[in-house]
């Protein structure tokens, strides 16, 4: 017989487990398990869960869990955001049909399926509770690091979440989270410029590929899937399935709201983007990258001074997040600011990668729009000899051939990105670089050809 949570028969000290989903949370033990698996939770997320779950989908204010959790410090509203988010993470890969948790904005959390008591331990669980090695705490501790360096975004951040992607599966080679992560990386590393594309989709491919074979109800998985299929193959019907998959796997999840807002992006569903670029952002409000998805959605948009305000309160709160400068400086161009758009990237510190795939070609852009022909000149002859050696993309070296002038060169760059399958070519119905050959037929080729 299981009693209701808030049944007076079943005090706390009675509580064998409780049941919420296909959850089960021992709270003695302080062990998650899904039937006979069990999910590593880190102590404080633990304590975060066990708050929601005593008070049965009453509402738990960011006070009180900073109270309890941290009884003897201060502690933010973000830090508390951010422990929400990583039991999202946690959660997302079992509940598929809706999120269990909702955020009651400015005030707090709460669980949005009912919870049960079950008031004996039952001894199928003991023996998976009490063999439950050390070991599969490191590599939940490994995906949270890497989880951490996706959202910086930068080519050495996005290398060191590999490496730490790759810690956790030496300790456990089907932990799917972390094939997940190596996926979402390889994409992330081929659709910021920093490495060919081919390969690093191919990398991507194959790690959600082995991904799905262990899990194949994983929505994280699906959508993955889909943006793969998308910037690499082109390849939109399959997309849109893989995406209507994850949909309807686990329609709580963030990332699976995120894919899909690229997907709209590329489609020209600007408005319909922004609603969901909305809805990931509601579900992890303190995650950057979804904070920068509603900026780069206002930019697509072509509503430059809405982004541009947006990237600067991301600056705000982190000076450090350089990939907002960046998007920040490109906005600045794009509204004709060229003068604001060079005092950003005057501002990011020399990195070679982050240089070559977005600095010194917006540079270029930034130096002619400005009147410095000269230096527009030396950049475009910079970018043009360092791929000689190293990777610059095509779609870079006409971004600043067509701000100089070079309008021939501009249009055989862009059919050089078509060949080479470059992913920011899904983008040329959005981001208006190429105004000055945009009416020339090699050009509106290109661009029927790219789809969808």
């Amino acid at each position: 017989m299981f009693l209701r949570i808030s049944d007076p028969e079943a005090p706390a000290s009675k509580v064998g487990a409780y049941l919420f989903g296909e959850l089960r949370l021992d709270p003695v033990r302080r062990l998650l398990f899904r039937q006979s698996q069990v999910i590593p939770v880190p102590e404080r997320v633990f304590q975060v869960l066990l708050m929601l779950v005593e008070a049965n989908g009453s509402l738990v204010l960011r006070e009180t869990i900073a109270l309890r959790v941290w009884p003897s410090a201060a502690v933010a509203d973000g830090n508390i955001a951010q422990h929400v988010y990583l039991l999202r993470q946690i959660l997302g890969e079992h509940a598929r049909d809706r999120a269990l948790i909702m955020t009651v904005s400015g005030k707090g959390y709460q669980l949005t399926v009912p919870v049960t008591v079950e008031p004996q331990a039952l001894e199928r669980h003991e023996a998976a509770r009490d063999a439950m090695p050390n070991s599969e705490l490191e590599p939940f501790r490994d995906y949270c690091q890497g989880s951490y360096l996706l959202e910086r975004r930068t080519a050495p951040d996005l290398k060191r979440a590999i490496d730490a992607f790759e810690s956790a599966l030496r300790s456990n080679p089907s932990y799917v989270p972390a094939l997940i992560g190596i996926a979402r990386a390889y994409a992330l590393l081929a659709e910021y410029w920093y490495v060919p594309a081919a390969n690093a989709f191919s990398n991507a491919k194959d790690a959600i590929r082995q991904a799905l074979a262990i899990a194949p109800l994983s929505a994280m998985a699906h959508a993955v899937l889909s943006g793969l299929l998308m910037f690499a193959d082109w390849n939109w019907r399959a997309a849109k399935s893989e995406l209507d998959t994850a949909l309807r796997l686990n329609p709580g999840s963030s990332i699976v709201w995120n894919n899909a807002v690229y997907y709209r992006i590329c489609a020209g569903e600007y408005d319909e983007a922004f609603s969901e670029a909305q809805r990931a952002l509601m579900m992890e409000p303190s995650s950057l990258s979804r904070q920068l998805l509603v900026g780069l959605v206002l930019i697509h948009m072509g509503k430059y001074r809405p982004g541009i305000a947006c990237m600067s309160r991301l600056l705000d709160c982190d000076e450090g997040y350089r990939i907002a400068r960046r998007y920040r400086a490109q906005a600045f161009l794009l509204d004709g600011q060229p003068e604001k758009a060079l005092a950003d990237l005057l501002m990011l510190p020399p990195e070679r990668s982050e240089d070559l795939c977005f600095r010194l070609p917006l540079l270029g852009r930034a130096y002619a729009d400005c009147g410095e022909r000269a230096r527009a000149e030396q950049v475009y002859t910079s970018l043009q000899g360092a791929a000689a050696t190293d990777y610059v993309v095509s779609w870079n070296l006409a971004v600043v051939a067509v701000a100089i002038g070079r309008l021939d060169e501009a249009l055989a760059h862009l059919e050089r990105a078509f060949k080479e399958r470059e992913p920011t070519l899904l983008f040329l119905k959005s981001l208006p670089w190429f105004a000055q050959i945009a009416h020339r037929p090699r050009f509106t080729e290109i661009l029927r050809l790219v789809g969808p």
